[in-house]
């Protein structure tokens, strides 16, 4: 495993359940996600957060995480809302600590930069982004899988990935996703309600005038992970809404010409 900056670190209790930690930690985020998440906007008050008791204590719990161990987590529905949140949490923690004051790109390799220990086995956001959501695939511009044999984080690895965890991911920039809160118990109606917000943001452009289908690099980085073009353009006409640009979608499909948008890394502050 690379090396990395563990940021979960602390004094942890003694006598504490691995489930009685999940269920402590959701309560932890849920509660920043009230205080210092702008849903709607897709913001996060990072300078808020920085020195509030609700950060403190979520880091309390964090620290915890070394005595929790995923396998408890059976159900697929636990196994992506406990990632999804983590990965997003994970994030926002390496922002506060890393000290970014405009965009990720400030600090080289941010993504593998720091991490949680989480029992034995410790996780950077890439580990858990394509070792675990994306079921150990290689990431964009990447040579090799996040997990190679007898790496024991292969048993956590979720089968079968669902390419609506790119609309969940949060990195931190302005282009993300809007950031949100994820439950095991409407994880399906979460991830549907993901994938409509962000198809219908401006990170979607369709422009039946010039014939042309502006998306955002999400869906050229992952184009696989959205089954190729074809699968591209099904999730397009799944998700956009009922009218004119949903219409061309399903006339032209990707036949129309496509043009990537440019990201933009800007902090999401």
């Amino acid at each position: 495993m690379a090396t990395c900056s563990t940021l979960n670190t602390g004094p942890v209790p003694e006598g504490i359940a691995g489930l009685d930690i999940a269920a402590q930690l959701r309560n932890r985020i849920n509660r920043l996600k009230g205080e210092f998440y702008d849903t709607e906007k897709g913001r996060v008050n990072y300078a808020a957060m920085r020195d509030s008791p609700a950060f403190r204590e979520y880091t309390d719990v964090a620290a915890m995480l070394t005595l929790f161990d995923p396998r408890q987590l059976k159900t697929r529905e636990e196994k992506l809302a406990f990632w999804i949140n983590l990965y997003n949490v994970l994030i926002i923690h390496g922002v506060i600590e890393m000290g970014v004051q405009e965009s990720v790109k400030e600090v080289p390799r941010f993504f593998r930069r720091f991490c949680y220990r989480i029992g034995e086995m410790t996780f950077t956001p890439d580990d858990i982004e394509h070792g675990i959501l994306r079921g150990n695939r290689r990431p964009p511009h990447g040579l090799f899988r996040p997990f190679a044999s007898p790496d024991p984080r292969l048993t956590l690895v979720i089968d079968r990935p669902d390419p609506r965890i790119h609309f969940t991911l949060v990195c931190a920039g302005s282009s993300c996703p809007p950031i949100n809160f994820y439950s095991a118990e409407r994880i399906e109606e979460e991830l549907e309600m993901a994938a409509t917000n962000f198809i219908n943001s401006p990170e979607v452009e369709v422009r039946p005038g010039k014939g042309e289908i502006r998306l955002s690099p999400v869906f050229k980085w992952y184009l696989s992970d959205f089954g190729g073009r074809d699968g591209l353009r099904a999730i397009l006409a799944r998700y956009l809404d009922p009218g004119e640009f949903r219409d061309f979608v399903l006339e032209r499909g990707l036949q129309a010409r496509v043009t990537w948008k440019d990201y933009d890394w800007q902090l999401n502050n």
